[in-house]
């Protein structure tokens, strides 16, 4: 083991996630600054253009281009920078190991049964900010200037095909996120705190908090624990990559399927009053299905290959 890979090993846990969180922060601004060098040609006086007119003034193949360069570079890149400084054995090599055929089947199940806990806990996540606060106007000019730029790159009728929506909106995030937060955050919390459960839901609170849109931190909480839950059982990241991507995936087939007239009310979910007994009924059922599966989880997490790849480093 070298002096570096020691010195970043006995670190204590809360100074690692700091120097992760960092390492991180560092790369999503190069990605920014490289992304809007691209976007202006390589003139350095047109990209302070694009800067001062804002995201707007881009156009999709360009915000397609930035985002897979901050997927690249600051989560895929943070990763391997922060693991070449502390052994990816102290990672428990990011868990590349093969899952199960099982444990791939049952991450794909869940992520497509996700859709109406995702809903109704969106709903709820923006009841609880209650609405007219300060706290939910913010919130909500977040969410809209999310949803704007999601209709945008969505909207396949012009600028790149579906093929490149899904490798930025879905292989790459499935990918990238996957590595940082369960490949690498999750197993610093784990060693940090000794408590598996700690280090999946604080990984999956910082997953969700990332991305800005707080109308849906509810449910992008709930699909970073259930994806670090998949990874303690299966010891494998290879499932929550799975589960991420039809996650992801879903949404841009669905745009592409039904069109123009879906990217403006489907994205949105359903009001209470558009209801029905079979919606209501399909969401407890599913809610009923999801618990299950993480107090499934919740109980053999523990003793599983996830735990064995996190002892302690070879001196």
């Amino acid at each position: 083991m070298s002096f570096i890979q020691r010195a970043f090993q006995t670190m204590h846990p809360a100074a690692q996630v700091v120097f992760l969180a960092c390492l991180v922060l560092t790369l999503m601004a190069v990605a920014a600054f490289a992304g809007m060098l691209w976007a202006a040609g390589g003139d350095v006086a047109a990209m302070q253009s694009l800067v001062t007119s804002g995201m707007d003034a881009l156009d999709r193949s360009d915000v397609l281009a930035m985002n897979n360069l901050n997927q690249i570079l600051a989560f895929f890149g943070a990763s391997w920078a922060f693991a070449a400084l502390v052994g990816r054995s102290h990672l428990g090599r990011f868990f590349t190991g093969a899952p199960s055929w099982g444990m791939v089947g049952l991450a794909a199940a869940l992520a497509v049964g996700m859709s109406p806990v995702l809903d109704l806990t969106y709903r709820l996540n923006e009841w609880a900010l209650v609405p007219g606060s300060a706290l939910h106007t913010w919130a909500g000019a977040l969410e809209a200037q999310a949803m704007a730029m999601t209709q945008s790159i969505l909207d396949l009728d012009e600028g790149p095909g579906l093929v490149a929506v899904l490798v930025s909106v879905a292989v790459l995030p499935a990918l990238c996120e996957e590595w940082l937060f369960r490949g690498t955050l999750q197993p610093i919390l784990a060693r940090g705190t000794g408590n598996l459960h700690v280090a999946i839901w604080v990984s999956a609170a910082l997953f969700s908090a990332i991305h800005m849109q707080f109308f849906g931190f509810v449910p992008r909480l709930l699909l970073g624990a259930l994806f670090g839950y998949l990874v303690a059982y299966s010891g494998s990241i290879w499932p929550a990559v799975v589960g991420h991507l039809i996650n992801n995936a879903g949404v841009v087939l669905v745009a592409a399927w039904m069109g123009p007239e879906w990217l403006e009310q489907g994205l949105e979910p359903q009001a209470w009053s558009a209801w029905e007994a079979t919606d209501w009924a399909q969401a407890a059922g599913c809610l009923v299905l999801l618990a299950w599966a993480l107090r499934t989880f919740a109980r053999r997490g523990d003793s599983s290959a996830y735990t064995a790849s996190l002892a302690p480093s070879e001196a």
